[in-house]
């Protein structure tokens, strides 16, 4: 078990490495987690850590706590992680925490934290709150997907085609497939040489963008021409009512991209979609251009992620939830 108070925290940031053999990993029970809702970053990193730590551990668990997106279900081996109640008795050694910014957006999954001896938190979100007693943290990744990479080839871990699949499809869907700012000289370097251990770049664009259902298709022309634009033109806002779903016979995986489209619009600086989960719980997710920061936006809301792109969640419908977030935009626009 974990001792929450004496555990010593150490940060490891940016340059600094983890050295997976001093942890003596081969003779311990490991976990590896992901954050509810989970994206191919989130899947792609924790699939890949998982994969390359499975022949030099004890024992492994790669865990989930939400059902697997569609779009991501070609990820190698996917059909090997474990849901948390499957394991909420288990005892771990170690638990890596990747791509989440805050333990408490693992959802059921931070139960583990509890029955794990020791945390390893690996993250690139600015708003990361260092919950680990390992935190290796660097914001200026384009993904977590980039920083396991740099672990695997600094503790001389073979990197197979599964492998690198998995990484690469983390990197492809948190840069927007190399579009977004957050993608380096570096994260061009690491797709190549991801590419050259055989990652199947091509299946990875197929599924993550070339493969939209037809209800998605033409939700998209639905919220293009109905989102609401505010604060003289500056900002978009389009809500995602359940109703709305149903009446296009899409679910919530497949409209990831709203906040993308509206944002990507001329003079457009700031992007909001409402996502309605249920009568007292909004989702929402906040994207932006040019310099406007949502991180900040989105921490009002108890939220976080990305200087560009980040989420929160709002418990109040999704009515009172839109009036609240439109007051706050209204108020930083004006700064």
């Amino acid at each position: 078990m974990r001792k929450k108070t004496a555990m010593k925290r150490e940060i490891v940031m940016k340059n600094l490495k983890i050295n997976l053999w001093d942890l003596d990993i081969t003779n311990k029970k490991l976990a590896v987690i992901s954050h509810v809702n989970p994206d191919a970053d989130s899947l792609g990193s924790i699939m890949a850590l998982g994969l390359a730590l499975q022949k030099n551990c004890q024992s492994i668990t790669i865990c989930v706590c939400d059902h697997i997106p569609n779009a991501l279900s070609f990820l190698p081996f996917i059909n090997t992680a474990t849901n948390y109640h499957l394991t909420e008795s288990t005892q771990y050694d170690i638990c890596f925490v990747l791509d989440c910014a805050d333990e408490k957006r693992l959802g059921e999954s931070q139960g583990i934290l509890d029955k794990s001896h020791q945390i390893i938190n690996i993250d690139h979100h600015v708003s990361n709150g260092f919950f680990g007693d390992i935190n290796s943290v660097n914001p200026h990744a384009s993904s977590t997907s980039e920083i396991i990479y740099e672990l695997l080839i600094d503790n001389n871990i073979t990197i197979t085609p599964d492998i690198a699949t998995c990484l690469y499809a983390g990197i492809v869907g948190d840069t927007g497939n190399f579009l977004y700012d957050n993608t380096s000289a570096q994260t061009h370097y690491i797709a190549g040489r991801l590419k050259e251990y055989d990652a199947q770049s091509q299946l990875v664009s197929y599924h993550l963008y070339q493969n939209k259902s037809l209800g998605s298709a033409k939700f998209q022309g639905y919220v293009l021409s109905q989102f609401e634009s505010l604060c003289g033109g500056k900002v978009a806002i389009f809500s995602i009512t359940l109703e709305l779903l149903q009446k296009f016979n899409v679910s919530i995986d497949d409209i990831d991209y709203v906040s993308s489209i509206i944002r990507d619009i001329e003079g457009i600086e700031v992007a909001v979609v409402l996502k309605e989960v249920d009568s007292e719980v909004t989702k929402v997710s906040f994207r932006s251009k040019c310099d406007f920061d949502v991180n900040q936006l989105a921490q009002k809301f108890g939220g976080g992620g990305h200087i560009k792109a980040s989420g929160a969640t709002i418990f109040h419908e999704i009515e009172q939830a839109k009036k609240m977030v439109q007051k706050q935009l209204e108020i930083e626009i004006r700064r």
